[in-house]
């Protein structure tokens, strides 16, 4: 759970275009405690969920989410073979 939802704060990250230290900055911790929480490292996320959706503007049960994610797409003889997760 805790790479599911670090991935996901770090792709939300991502599309704000802030840095770890600005994200650590707003959830008032150390840029290494934020690194922790976006690499699946740490569940102190869990203390921060109502802030993280705040800054991301979205609901919390988003962060918890897994993404359906395309991992192969072979386009052959007009066939593609998408391998989901």
């Amino acid at each position: 759970m805790n790479t599911i939802v670090g991935g996901n704060i770090k792709k939300h990250k991502k599309l704000l275009n802030f840095t770890q230290e600005q994200m650590a900055d707003n959830l008032h911790i150390s840029q290494s405690a934020y690194a922790r929480i976006e690499s699946g490292e740490s569940n102190s996320w869990s203390n921060h969920l109502a802030k993280l959706s705040e800054i991301f503007e979205i609901q919390p049960e988003d962060l918890l989410k897994i993404d359906s994610i395309v991992v192969n797409q072979n386009q052959q003889g007009g066939h593609s073979n998408n391998a989901y997760i």
